[in-house]
């Protein structure tokens, strides 16, 4: 596990013509490769492109591996300043500010086992899918659109929300159990954990709904300058290539390219 759970990418906060004081910014996710990781020498993407900001920003930035859910409820509370990766409802819900930037996006990816004995065709229907009594892993407080938030609410026994720090590790073990007939999540994180650790017996079915950008969400008390100067950040280290060597690191394309 991550030392303490803790990133400490140290740098002095010194953002020019504000008066922003040198302050750490406080900030957390769970677990969520390729764009937060479990890994010294490869973070994840967000992870990088953030100390890569501070860099270029002169500030300084501490990252915590914490669930989305209670993340998000101490971003609202103000006892830490960002969440990544997070969507428009999120921060609507839990009353934060919103990157103007995106950092990072999403889809709906469907992902089942070699040896199921049933049609991947079934999941072109997931309301009968699981009206059926087949069942769905998905992540406790991730934001999957009104058509899959709708389903939760639908089919409670049916879908198994994985919680924790590492909540996709636990679902793809839940499929390769049979204990979930099907998992959904982002097609490149799903991916990420399938090459890293030789899984050979999950197949990608299909997608559901379209791109979805990803924010980073900041607290009700984070100054705006603060927001401009990270979101400024990244255009910089895109400008400079730094951002495209780093995807190119972990096998993702711009989500720029994909809006």
């Amino acid at each position: 596990m991550l030392d303490k759970k803790i990133y400490n990418l140290l740098f002095l906060l010194l953002i020019s013509n504000s008066n922003i004081r040198a302050e750490t910014l406080h900030i957390a996710s769970d677990i969520w490769c390729p764009y937060i990781c479990d890994n010294k020498k490869a973070p994840g993407i967000l992870v990088e492109v953030l100390n890569e900001i501070a860099t270029a920003k002169k500030m300084t930035v501490n990252i915590e591996v914490i669930s989305l859910s209670r993340s998000l409820i101490m971003a609202s509370r103000s006892e830490i300043d960002i969440v990544l990766a997070v969507t428009k409802s999120h921060i609507t819900d839990h009353k934060l500010q919103s990157s103007n930037q995106y950092f990072g996006g999403w889809q709906n990816d469907l992902y089942i086992s070699k040896n199921v004995d049933w049609s991947p065709n079934k999941l072109n229907d997931l309301d009968a899918f699981l009206n059926s009594g087949k069942t769905l892993g998905i992540i406790k407080g991730y934001d999957y659109g009104p058509y899959i938030n709708s389903l939760k609410s639908k089919y409670t026994d049916n879908i198994f929300q994985a919680t924790g720090d590492s909540p996709l590790t636990k679902n793809i073990e839940m499929l390769q159990k049979g204990r979930i007939s099907a998992l959904l999540d982002y097609r490149y994180n799903i991916q990420y954990e399938v090459n890293k650790n030789n899984i050979v017996d999950l197949i990608y079915a299909r997608s559901e709904g379209g791109f979805v950008p990803l924010f980073l969400g900041y607290s009700p008390t984070i100054l705006p300058e603060v927001i401009n100067s990270i979101d400024d950040g990244l255009d910089l280290i895109r400008r400079k290539g730094i951002l495209s060597t780093i995807l190119e690191k972990y096998g993702v394309s711009d989500w720029q390219n994909q809006i």
